[in-house]
């Protein structure tokens, strides 16, 4: 996605695909999208952890 708004049909899918996971309904609080820069050598160490 090029631009960086979440739209709410987004949201909504979002919604339905974490409820259809986890088998309850949820409620997204907050949304963003996360940079593209790649990630540093800390957070990806803490990954591999």
């Amino acid at each position: 996605m090029q631009d960086s708004e979440i739209t709410p049909e987004l949201l909504i899918i979002m919604s339905a695909a974490i409820a259809a996971y986890l088998g309850k309904n949820v409620r997204i609080r907050r949304a963003r999208f996360i940079s593209d820069q790649g990630p540093s050598s800390w957070s990806q160490m803490g990954r591999v952890s």
